[in-house]
Order: structure tokens, then C-alpha cells, then sequence
């Protein structure tokens, strides 16, 4: 008896999926950890931001003195 064969999918499939694949990575995951950003401000424009509650957390680093 003749073995019937499933096509191969063809080579395009596995690039659409994998470029549906990235453009989902990059609409939903890359605007979450660029919003999560460290940002180094000025002490005025700090103040400023306390003043306005946009402040959620702080870090303060020692700077070596020369």
C-alpha cells in the first residue's frame, strides 16, 4: 500500500508565527519594563516631584568625594 503524507507546512508559517510572536512581545511586555525606569533627577526637580506625588520610591547612592 502507498503511505498517504501530510504536507510540510511551509517555511512562511513558522516566520508569521514567529513574527506575530514579537510584535506581541513587543505591544505588551517592552511598554511595562519601560515604564519601570530609574530615572536620576536633580534635587529641585526632585522636590517638585514630591510636591506633585510622583515620587513612588527613592534610592539614595553615596557619591566617593575626591
Amino acid at each position: 500500500m502507498n503511505e498517504v503524507k501530510k504536507p510540510r507546512k511551509p517555511l512562511i508559517f513558522y516566520y508569521v508565527a514567529v513574527l506575530l510572536a514579537l510584535m506581541l512581545f513587543n505591544m505588551l511586555v517592552v511598554p511595562w519594563v519601560s515604564q519601570n525606569q530609574i530615572i536620576e533627577v536633580d534635587y529641585g526637580t526632585f522636590v517638585s516631584m514630591l510636591g506633585n506625588g510622583e515620587v513612588g520610591r527613592v534610592e539614595i547612592q553615596e557619591q566617593a568625594t575626591l
